[in-house]
């Protein structure tokens, strides 16, 4: 991992504005192999790279990769206090990583067996997604050198009979995007919500944005959305050309007994997904004022509707 040179006076802090100075980059999609795809918008056109990277994680010990013995895992010793995660650990692929060091902790457990739970099993290690991998390794920013205006934003709000997808179903599809677009999809009969999720699918595509939003997106459109078309079996074929083009859920970590039941989080290839309910929690955990977190109830407080 390259480490970035000292700010110089009145310059952005490259350690949280990025030392790299590619700009235009709209959407990130990383794999734990070690492969990344990255959109760009570039004099107004969009382009698609791809990249390699070395996945890597934070260790407090180097024990079970010495363990491990003949893998190729290269151990960078960091600054930092002993009890800390002093070690940067790499390798050409995330999966060639977790192996060797599952394989060194169990060769050190006497031949137990390799932990429960994978990686998560293990005390001592440290990693985020493999797309904070690659932008924290390549020092690269989403955004650099565009105006808010740049952006294509789409929003897409579903109408549905129930909370429950599994007692209810989508009869309507509102969506607008920043470049004009103002329509609904409409499925009266229970025999057309197929259509009507395919019909959104290839709205999505062609309109191509590079942001979706909504308000509560992660914690019911999606969830609902993802359930039904599962139902129907309608692939939900709403990413970019490039990458993965299905909408994807993020593995949920293992239940820590501290908090209830937790929101899902997906993620689909050459698109950003903004849920604006997060960011209403954010501001009312500091602010304090907002008379409840619903979209009509929010909207009136911030004068935008």
């Amino acid at each position: 991992m390259p480490t970035p040179d000292p700010p110089t006076a009145g310059a952005p802090d490259p350690i949280l504005f990025g030392w790299d100075p590619t700009p235009g980059i709209v959407s990130v999609w990383a794999d734990r192999d070690g492969q990344a795809v990255v959109w760009r918008r570039v004099d107004g056109r969009l382009v698609c790279e791809r990249e390699r990277y070395r996945p890597w994680l934070f260790a407090a010990h180097r024990d079970d990769v010495d363990a491990a013995g003949g893998a190729r895992v290269e151990v960078r010793t960091l600054d930092g206090p002993p009890a800390s995660y002093r070690y940067l650990l790499t390798a050409d692929s995330g999966r060639a990583l977790e192996q060797a060091i599952l394989a060194g902790a169990a060769r050190r457990s006497g031949g137990r067996g390799r932990p429960e739970g994978g990686l998560r099993g293990l005390d001592g290690y440290y990693r985020v997604g493999p797309v904070e991998q690659y932008l924290m390794q390549t020092g690269r920013v989403y955004f650099r050198g565009l105006a808010y205006g740049d952006l294509h934003r789409l929003q897409f709000d579903l109408e549905t009979t129930s909370l429950d997808p599994a007692q209810g179903r989508i009869f309507l599809v509102a969506l607008r995007d920043s470049r004009g677009l103002a329509a609904t999809i409409e499925a009266p009969d229970a025999r057309d919500e197929r259509r009507l999720i395919a019909d959104l699918c290839d709205a999505v595509r062609a309109r191509d944005p590079d942001v979706i939003e909504n308000h509560n997106l992660m914690g019911f459109d999606l969830p609902f959305l993802e359930a039904r078309a599962a139902a129907l079996g309608v692939p939900l074929a709403l990413g970019r050309s490039g990458g993965p083009t299905r909408l994807a859920r993020q593995p949920e970590p293992p239940a820590d007994g501290r908090r209830g039941r937790r929101t899902p989080r997906y993620t689909l290839a050459g698109r950003e997904l903004i849920d604006t309910l997060d960011a209403v929690r954010r501001h009312d955990f500091v602010a304090r004022d907002l008379p409840s977190h619903g979209l009509k109830d929010v909207a009136r407080h911030f004068g935008v509707a």
